[in-house]
């Protein structure tokens, strides 16, 4: 079993950086033209992550997106929104259905705001609980920032007992981790998403997790691509970025230079040109027939 570490991003990470710009750790050893599998060492500030590789095949490194890829965030949102509503007596079975949606879109609504670093990860939660909490007849525009905290630590931890990573997940990573090295790639909380990785038991498959909160950009822009894979030593070319949001993930790595796959849980339409999966248990062999592998 390989260690599970975390890459703790030198502070030096300027928004402006492109990837040219960026002091690239030397290759491994033996890396080209090795027909064994070797260590591959990634350096990124004074921490170091190192992973078995296969040189035998093009791809280098797998990354994925982590909520709605590897972890069913939603199915986790949804079960705790229910159980803490009902729980704080704010809803009914008439009014749960109704409820947990505007919970659902409260939070798409502001988390562009912390993505964009308009406001931390927990500001936004205090805007999504002001946003809410009027729905179910609480005026809370005069709490303060530690009463907001407070409430939204009683959902947090329904959340976060339910958090599961998809069936599908365990197989894939399982069946990747001796021909790539893998890593995740999040606009998501650091803290938090290393929290989820290490729950439920994936992190003994991942090499590294990466947010937005570390890279100082976050997914769309390519910026967040190509400084993952500078950080891990690997050129964009040798890399493939998996995720469920078409245009966020997939479109994005593409045009960052990995290959992007769409993971198309939910059997939409798959634009021309577009890679997609139904699931990760077909990205092996997706990544067989693609002759990566």
């Amino acid at each position: 079993m390989r260690p599970y570490r975390f890459v703790q991003l030198a502070r030096s990470i300027r928004l402006g950086e492109t990837h040219c710009g960026m002091s690239h750790p030397p290759p491994a050893a033996g890396c080209h033209g090795a027909r064994k599998p070797i260590l591959l060492r990634a350096t990124v500030g004074r921490s170091a992550i190192i992973g078995p590789v296969s040189t035998s095949s093009p791809l280098r490194l797998v990354l994925f997106d982590i909520d709605g890829t590897l972890i069913d965030h939603d199915g986790a949102a949804a079960a705790a929104v229910q159980q803490w509503l009902i729980a704080m007596s704010w809803a009914d079975a008439g009014t749960i259905a109704g409820l947990v949606a505007e919970w659902d879109e409260i939070a798409e609504r502001h988390f562009p705001a912390y993505r964009a670093r308009l406001t931390t990860f927990q500001g936004q939660r205090r805007l999504r609980l002001r946003d809410f909490l009027p729905r179910v007849g609480i005026d809370a525009s005069t709490w303060s920032d530690g009463r907001l905290d407070d409430l939204f630590n009683t959902y947090l931890v329904a959340y976060e007992a339910a958090w599961r990573s998809f069936p599908d997940a365990e197989p894939c990573l399982g069946a990747l981790r001796s021909v790539a090295q893998i890593a995740v790639l999040s606009n998501g909380n650091q803290e938090q998403q290393e929290q989820k990785v290490s729950r439920t038991g994936l992190g003994r498959y991942i090499d590294v997790v990466l947010t937005s909160d570390q890279l100082g950009v976050a997914k769309p822009d390519p910026r967040a691509f190509e400084l993952a894979c500078v950080h891990l030593g690997v050129p964009a070319r040798a890399a493939v970025y998996v995720g469920d949001r078409l245009e966020v993930d997939a479109l994005a790595a593409t045009a960052a230079g990995l290959r992007g796959i769409w993971l198309n849980r939910n059997g939409g339409a798959v634009p021309p040109g577009v890679e997609a999966v139904d699931s990760l248990t077909d990205l092996p062999s997706l990544l067989e027939d693609l002759r990566l592998i």
